[in-house]
């Protein structure tokens, strides 16, 4: 169990470089949606690499965390305020704004390296809650066109997982998860990057709205 465990994790921490390397290959830069993703895989893998190959200890692991979970926040949010109406964009930039300026303060504070689970689980909350806004908006103006977007398999990938990531840490006390939730993470991790590679393959829709 622990060897298939440890290959499973090494294998889920190089998968974002997959649907990188695609956008790269392909040299799909200027379309918004591949642009941003690109970024993300990048930052997804430089943040996991460490932690899955035990490079780094508890408080560096959490500095980094720290780091870039809100990127990925701001990035993913960015991706998809723009197919929310006007209404919506501003309540989510004014949202995203104060929890930011929130997050980044008690950081200052508490320390870089301290753990917060209630904050992952606050910036969780946001991008599920901008997922499932989204969505709507996306089918209504792809219509029956919606599988060729990748703004689509963006989607689908980050709300799968996040939700998987919300239900684990709510069965579990605090950031702890134990073996076999690990696990569990890493091939709904493991579906989430397959689907960002589905976004990139060349017959996508990189179009934002």
């Amino acid at each position: 169990m622990n060897s298939f465990a440890d290959y499973l994790f090494i294998a889920v921490t190089f998968l974002p470089l997959l649907p990188a390397m695609f956008i790269l290959f392909q040299k799909s830069f200027g379309k918004g949606p591949l642009d941003i993703l690109l970024i993300i895989c990048l930052v997804t893998f430089i943040r996991d690499l460490p932690i899955h190959l035990h490079m780094l200890n508890r408080d560096s692991r959490n500095i980094l965390d720290n780091v870039c979970y809100p990127i990925e926040l701001i990035l993913l949010a960015r991706l998809f305020r723009t197919t929310l109406t006007k209404p919506l964009r501003e309540a989510l930039t004014i949202i995203l704004v104060a929890f930011l300026s929130s997050m980044l303060t008690w950081l200052s504070i508490k320390g870089w390296e301290n753990n917060a689970p209630v904050l992952k689980i606050i910036q969780d909350s946001m991008l599920l809650g901008v997922m499932l806004l989204s969505l709507p908006f996306l089918v209504q103006v792809k219509g029956l066109d919606i599988f060729r977007s990748s703004l689509f398999w963006i989607a689908g990938g980050t709300l799968f997982y996040i939700i998987i990531l919300l239900i684990l840490r709510s069965v579990n006390a605090g950031d702890y998860m134990n073996a076999e939730d690990k696990i569990f993470l890493s091939i709904a991790a493991m579906i989430r990057y397959c689907l960002y590679t589905l976004a990139a393959l060349p017959d996508r829709d990189g179009i934002l709205t």
